[in-house]
């Protein structure tokens, strides 16, 4: 006869791994009218906008498209000239991991322009998208059997650190933000830069408040043609509510530019930018879970069988934030540098015996300067950070800050910040009871009321007494022991259950 057994489902959110998708696209375009002609193309940067992204019946939807910025110089007009354009993109692929939620980070490649003549532009791209799945996972563990006296339960308790969810949440930014405070004129913009931050994450009941800041690096040039960098900070609040928000949770949240509008406006102050942002704020939920769980059982009036299995749960700790940084010295650049392009390679981690895992980050930067001709050039730099992880590290992801330019001589000092991610995922072994059968009654006519038996080495007072068909409290009993002492090599008696 089966066994009625009653089972608790351990749910939560696993892993899925990376998809990394790659899609190349090209474009022809003629320059808009009122756009002096090319002469030279400077530099060309670009920034991804990721308008939707859809996953059902294992296929995998992306599209938007990609800003660029062709900075150069003509000979129509002196000084440094940019044109905006937009490539679009889109691509399919599978995507079989069976995720629930997913979030995208993008990078370019590869970004160039070139020139079919002075009116008009080869335009080809590389976009990379890095496509983090995560996916639900439940297992079911045995708490509880059908009520008999005769039988015996072997529990056991631990407590499993879970990632409960997953959710993204987007949202939008709209400032004006003075340039100036006076009537000053500020110049065109020539390009800009977005970097996301979060700075505050504090649970309320039901709510989470998340406050962060967008941090604006522009190009400009005023009415002399003299170029100039500015930074412009943008601060941002959001109240989510509507989700599953424990009291007894842990939160970690990230920000991911989705798409950006930035042009200038003129108010009565003075110069200023409008600032449109359309961002993703991606938030997974840690729970502590405490679970007590029956791994074995026997009856003392009954042979039984017992069916177990090893289960391995999922167990994601919030992850670890480590802080570096790249250092640089930029010689020769005369009195004005700016950063037209700041990206990074995707970290990776290695671990030696016995220390703890090293995470290595490439860091590759674009810098525009202008020569002793007051020629506008751009010159390429690449460095590579070094950061310590925890032991438990599973895997790592990684992103770059604004960085802060201090002038000294005839350059520069470059300092680019990097935030580290270190994920601690890891699978958590627990042997659990499955199933379990009542047989025949047991001839108890037969068996000694008492028996001496000696314990051998790493048995359990659990597999004496499930052995014996009696219980562990009686064997305690019987020998005047404790229960939880240390019994090694001793000789025990043991009862016979009436």
């Amino acid at each position: 006869m089966d066994l009625e057994l009653t089972f608790k489902e351990i749910a939560g959110f696993e892993p899925a791994g990376d998809l990394v998708v790659t899609h190349e696209e090209t474009m022809e375009t003629a320059i808009p009218e009122y756009c002096p002609d090319l002469a030279r193309i400077v530099d060309t940067v670009g920034q991804i906008r990721l308008r939707e992204k859809t996953l059902a019946d294992g296929k995998l939807n992306m599209g938007g498209s990609i800003r660029v910025t062709v900075l150069y110089t003509s000979e129509e007009s002196p000084g440094l000239r940019s044109l905006t354009l937009s490539l679009p993109f889109s691509c399919r692929v599978d995507d079989k991991r069976d995720c629930q939620s997913i979030c995208v980070d993008s990078r370019l490649l590869m970004l160039e322009a070139k020139m079919l003549g002075a009116r008009k532009l080869y335009i080809r791209a590389l976009p990379e998208f890095r496509v983090t799945g995560y996916r639900r996972c439940a297992q079911r563990l045995c708490t509880g059997v059908e009520a008999s006296q005769h039988l015996q339960l072997h529990r056991d308790q631990t407590i499993l650190p879970l990632m409960t969810d997953v959710w993204e949440r987007e949202f939008n930014v709209a400032q004006e933000v003075p340039l100036s405070d006076d009537t000053e004129e500020t110049g065109d913009l020539l390009m800009y830069r977005v970097y996301l931050r979060i700075t505050g994450c504090q649970h309320f009941g039901s709510k989470l408040v998340v406050k962060g800041e967008a941090v604006l690096s522009l190009l400009l040039r005023d009415e002399g043609q003299k170029l100039r960098s500015r930074e412009v900070t943008v601060p941002f609040s959001q109240i989510l509510d509507g989700e599953d928000l424990p009291e007894d949770a842990s939160f970690s949240c990230r920000a991911r530019i989705l798409e950006e509008e930035i042009h200038p406006v003129r108010m009565e102050s003075g110069e200023a930018l409008g600032v449109t942002l359309r961002a993703a704020l991606t938030v997974r939920t840690y729970r502590q879970a405490e679970i007590d769980y029956i791994t074995d059982l026997y009856s003392t009036r009954y042979n039984t069988i017992a069916s177990r299995q090893t289960v391995a749960i999922p167990t994601e700790r919030p992850p670890e934030e480590l802080h570096a940084e790249i250092t640089q010295r930029l010689e020769g650049t005369g009195p004005f540098v700016y950063m037209t392009d700041v990206g990074m390679t995707p970290p990776e981690m290695t671990t030696a015996e016995g220390d703890r895992p090293t995470v290595r980050c490439g860091v590759h930067m674009k810098v525009l300067y202008l020569d002793e001709a007051d020629t506008p050039v751009v010159a390429e730099r690449s460095a590579e950070v070094n950061a310590e992880a925890a032991p438990m590290t599973s895997s790592v992801s990684a992103n770059v800050g604004p960085e802060i330019l201090q002038r000294g001589g005839n350059g520069f000092d470059v300092r680019v910040p990097i935030l580290i991610r270190a994920e601690q995922a890891a699978e958590e072994e627990i042997v659990a009871l499955t199933s379990a059968q009542q047989q025949e009654e047991i001839d108890r006519s037969t068996m000694p009321s008492l028996v001496l038996r000696r314990m051998r080495e790493g048995e359990t007072l659990w597999e004496v007494a499930k052995q014996c068909k009696t219980e562990e409290q009686a064997i305690l009993a019987a020998n005047g022991l404790e229960e939880g002492g240390v019994l090694t090599d001793v000789m025990l008696l043991i009862p016979k259950v009436r």
